[in-house]
């Protein structure tokens, strides 16, 4: 096993230095599939961030976000990926969970790994074009359909009148093609696979801010109450993971690509996440108050209160 982390480490280009340390604290984290915007612990644990802090982390995929709730509250695991609108329902239905760290994050300067697109060829321009329409999304009610309503409204058209659908995103290049659907909310790899089969209509993540966090991984307030210390351990691995993430995407590559089944030329032509490596209040706010006036949350919230609860967990990281 040693031997494993000494020629994974070299791989990714690591410095051997994080590896003598007594017995790791395990840590059972919970991700969506395997999925660059919410890898972000799995590239921790293969580069040796975990291990730098004493954490060993169990990482588990689930196939939506109210499955990572459930088993939060359910004691299943100990820290999850959340998007921001499904963390704060969750939060105000009363289920105990804190968030410790930033997932991806959104800046219109960045080139977006999830587009509304269109089948090539396709004569829609506006949101005004989509009224009537069928527009498909990964799950109903869920962020993806809250930015396709705000850049349809944004750009003269009516979301209320638009017929939201739920397609794997494996099947939404196809459905575009066949003429089942009008547009689809369509993220990477399949935005770079489809690139022959569809094009782009709108920026949709930009409809909600110009800059805005789209996840952050959460915890059960049980346990972060009785592993503070191991909490503030998980935030600084975090913080350090997504830094060295941004800047290197070859490594990432090596390491989620086995796991996702992504070709590696894809990976060189696809749009790849940004991640946050600060809870800040002003990045979790415009994604809360926009579900707010579509109705997704049903009262408002104020992202403060995230981040204070936060910040026993973030002393002293820079």
């Amino acid at each position: 096993m040693f031997l494993r982390c000494l020629a994974l480490l070299a791989l990714v280009g690591l410095p051997i230095t994080s590896l003598a340390q007594t017995t790791p604290t395990p840590v059972r984290v919970g991700v969506l599939g395997y999925t660059d915007a919410t890898s972000t612990p799995l590239y921790a644990q293969s580069a040796g961030f975990f291990k730098k802090y004493g954490l060993e982390a169990k990482i588990t995929p689930f196939t939506g976000g109210g499955a990572v709730i459930a088993a939060l509250a359910g004691g299943s695991i100990d820290v999850g990926f959340a998007n921001i609108i499904s963390a704060v329902a969750a939060m105000q239905r009363g289920i105990p969970i804190v968030a410790l760290a930033p997932a991806a994050v959104f800046d219109e300067k960045d080139r977006a790994d999830t587009l509304l697109v269109k089948a090539r060829g396709s004569k829609l321009r506006t949101g005004a074009d989509l009224n009537g329409k069928t527009v498909a999304v990964t799950t109903l009610s869920g962020t993806l359909q809250l930015c396709a309503a705000a850049w349809i409204d944004q750009h003269g058209g009516n979301s209320k009148s638009v017929h939201f659908v739920e397609v794997p995103v494996s099947e939404m290049s196809a459905a575009l093609k066949q003429g089942r659907i009008d547009a689809a909310m369509l993220s990477e790899p399949a935005l770079t696979q489809a690139k022959e089969e569809v094009e782009p209509l709108g920026d949709a993540f930009a409809a909600i801010a110009p800059r805005w966090t789209l996840g952050i991984f959460v915890a059960s307030k049980a346990w972060v109450n009785a592993n503070p210390e191991t909490a503030h351990r998980f935030v600084q691995a975090m913080v350090e993971a997504s830094r060295w993430a941004n800047t290197h995407h070859a490594q990432t590559a090596k390491i989620l690509g086995p796991l996702s089944n992504i070709e590696a030329a894809t990976f060189d032509s696809m749009a790849r996440s940004v991640y946050g490596d600060r809870l800040d209040a002003a990045m979790l706010q415009p994604p809360i108050d926009v579900a707010v006036r579509y109705g997704q949350l049903k009262a408002p919230f104020d992202a403060k209160q995230i981040v204070l609860e936060a910040q026993p967990y973030w002393r002293g990281v820079r």
